[in-house]
């Protein structure tokens, strides 16, 4: 199977695209959120908080998922994820009125969000490892294609909830989720060593040749108590938390808040299907743009953009929030893509798993802070907390990047 995949890694690549298509069913929680807000007899900012809590349970089993996909065959963990997830949608179909908050959170959040946690850190090694010649671009491509899939997936699930109604539509979900995950995990093996190798090579080769003069990095491993030694790995950490806010404030409640700011209900819907397929162009471009430029010039740039466009979501209304938020999905999408090959560009492939785990746990702490930070500050921001979090967050990650060292190597040989 080995030399069959290696010959074709494009079955990777496609397994991880339909895995990561289904674990981004929170991304269409605006559509859901009024629907589960009525059915399970919530308000809606409850509703709302089901997303950042599927989050927060993702960034705390990525570190399991990561540390077990690098002991053991990645589809094997990956396959145990894909139930696990599953089995969180599926009690959606349950669960009916009268259903409290924490029960969402027990029977749903951390099901769905542990379930990915284990999940993602084997899909984004296996390919990082399989395309160690063009990370950027084949993350890129998991990103893009799977949004596309959710742009179908939002009118779908609108309709589908117009005529099933809440409950039979989330089970549809669940089980269509279940067989088509753990059929693409199943897949998920990682190369040899020299294969790795190989095509790294090819990759530092293609760099140093399209950055005139560039001293190409060398490529050293670290084990994940060595990498969380490092400053670099936590000015990447913070600035990924940082940023977060400008996206998970505003994704959950679009649909309100379009309509709230003259939308029709339907330019709303159609804001989270617009954003999903220009987060698919984000998530392609901006990643495989950092092949050529370097993560970090990549960041900087795409960073400053997202900060651009949550100071013009503040005010922007009717037509022009719908392109203001696609735009910020856009640049803050493609960013957040470029997290993983970070990682392993900085800190190696032998470890991948793990690294790529403990640097998801930022997503954990992001969504139990942000909403302290909500409640706190809402009696003096009022109607622009949201947005505010968001851009001062924005502001201090781009500070981070800014001073972060990529070349880790000299690590190896030299105390900081």
């Amino acid at each position: 199977m080995q030399k069959t995949i290696s010959n074709k890694r494009w079955i990777i690549l496609t397994a991880c695209i339909i895995v990561w298509a289904c674990t981004s069913f929170p991304s269409l929680w605006g559509v859901f959120q009024a629907d589960a807000a009525a059915t399970y007899g919530i308000t809606l900012e409850e509703s709302a908080m089901l997303f950042p809590m599927c989050t927060a349970f993702y960034g705390i089993f990525s570190i399991v998922g990561g540390k077990l996909q690098d002991m053991m065959p990645p589809n094997i963990v990956a396959m145990a994820g894909s139930v696990f997830m599953a089995f969180g949608v599926i009690m959606l179909s349950v669960l009916g009125e009268g259903t409290t908050v924490f029960q969402l959170y027990v029977f749903f959040s951390l099901p769905f969000g542990g379930g990915c946690g284990l999940i993602s850190p084997a899909m984004s090694a296996s390919v990082m490892k399989w395309y160690a010649d063009k990370k950027g671009w084949a993350m890129g491509m998991c990103g893009a294609v799977s949004s596309l899939l959710l742009v179908v997936m939002t009118y779908l699930s609108k309709y589908m909830l117009g005529i099933l109604g809440m409950q039979l539509t989330v089970r549809i979900y669940g089980i269509a989720f279940l067989v088509l995950c753990v059929a693409s995990c199943a897949v998920l093996i990682n190369p040899t060593r020299q294969y790795i190798a190989e095509k790294h090579a090819i990759s530092v080769a293609a760099r140093a040749k399209s950055s005139a003069g560039a001293k190409p990095v060398t490529s050293v491993d670290f084990t994940p108590g060595e990498m969380l030694k490092t400053k670099r790995f936590w000015l990447l950490f913070f600035a990924g938390m940082c940023s977060a806010p400008a996206y998970m404030l505003i994704a959950p409640s679009i649909v309100t808040l379009g309509i709230s700011r003259g939308l029709s209900e339907s330019m709303a819907v159609t804001a989270v299907a617009l954003a999903t397929g220009v987060s698919a162009v984000g998530k392609f471009i901006i990643p495989a743009l950092s092949d050529k430029i370097g993560r970090k010039k990549s960041a900087i740039i795409f960073t400053i953009c997202t900060l651009v466009f949550s100071v013009m979501l503040m005010k922007a209304t009717g037509i022009m929030l719908l392109g203001v938020y696609s735009a910020l999905v856009f640049t803050y999408s493609g960013w957040t893509m470029l997290i993983s090959p970070f990682i392993t560009d900085m800190f190696g492939n032998a470890n991948a798993g793990a690294n790529v785990g403990f640097i998801s746990l930022y997503n954990t702490l992001t969504s139990f802070g942000t909403p302290v930070l909500v409640t706190l500050l809402t009696p003096v921001l009022a109607a622009n907390t949201n947005h505010i979090i968001g851009i001062v967050g924005t502001v201090i990650a781009l500070a981070f990047i800014f001073v972060m060292d990529t070349n880790t190597a000299k690590l190896k040989v030299t105390e900081e």
